[in-house]
């Protein structure tokens, strides 16, 4: 009895072995199979976010005449790029917040501000943005943070960011292989009081902000050399600046770059 014993471990264990063999060789030729791309298993999307921060500080004053730009990578192809703006929460009154909004818009499109303060500056040829700017309910949380609340409208609304120190954020979606930008939501933060700065220097100048935040949301990024404290896509600013209200040598480069 123990003799067969002894027969049926060593028996057991060259089975096991086999077994241990057979499983090997068919784990090695698994190995060799590619991973098909379906629904379950997506590849790479093409569609894309940037989220820029306009932090609140003071740069250093330029240095000489240059301008600067920097390009997102991706622009508008169809226009006029339509805006819609929620005033709930800006405690500002409605036709002034539109209208600062509106001649922020336009700098880049015709120059409108720069023209008023005698500077020979009349935009790009598109008409970038449609010039009635609607109005909307949607809320901070209604903002294309994550892809499932992209809805192809660029809104401008208030809010409160958590990250302290930011005056504004704005988010873009684009597509990365097209480089077309298809849709950008903007909060000014609720955390700062806002207002017409030239009258008020204590509150951060709405028309000023969104000038900035909208030269993003047509394809602009943010420049953070101190040199660059003149153009109104600097990645600074405070309260009482309206020094980004007229584009700067490099914002009009960039902006004509993008829109010839």
């Amino acid at each position: 009895m123990k003799d067969m014993k002894v027969v049926l471990c060593m028996i057991d264990k060259r089975a096991m072995i086999l077994i241990a063999f057979v499983l090997g060789v068919l784990l090695s030729s698994l190995a060799l199979i590619p991973v098909v791309a379906k629904p379950e298993n997506p590849g790479p999307q093409d569609i894309q976010q940037r989220i820029f921060i306009h932090l609140a500080g003071k740069g250093k004053p330029p240095s000489g005449e240059r301008g600067y730009y920097k390009l997102l990578g991706a622009n508008w192809k169809n226009f006029p790029v339509q805006i819609e703006v929620n005033l709930d929460l800006s405690n500002l009154g409605r036709q002034f917040a539109l209208q600062a909004i509106h001649v922020a818009a336009e700098e880049w499109d015709d120059g409108f501000y720069s023209q008023s303060e005698g500077i020979a500056w009349y935009g790009v040829s598109p008409s970038l943005f449609a010039d009635d700017i609607t109005t909307t309910t949607k809320g901070y949380n209604d903002l294309a943070w994550t892809s499932g609340k992209r809805d192809g409208c660029n809104t401008i609304v208030w809010g409160d960011y958590p990250q302290q120190g930011v005056i504004a954020v704005t988010i873009i979606w684009y597509n990365t292989k097209t480089k077309d930008i298809s849709e950008f939501d903007v909060v000014f933060d609720t955390d700062y009081a806002w207002g017409d700065a030239a009258k008020n220097p204590s509150v951060m100048d709405l028309q000023n902000i969104a000038t900035h935040e909208l030269g993003h949301g047509v394809g602009l990024d943010d420049l953070y050399q101190s040199p660059a404290y003149r153009e109104t896509m600097y990645g600074y600013s405070d309260y009482g600046d309206i020094m980004g209200r007229d584009l700067y040598i490099g914002d009009k480069e960039g902006i004509l770059h993008l829109y010839p």
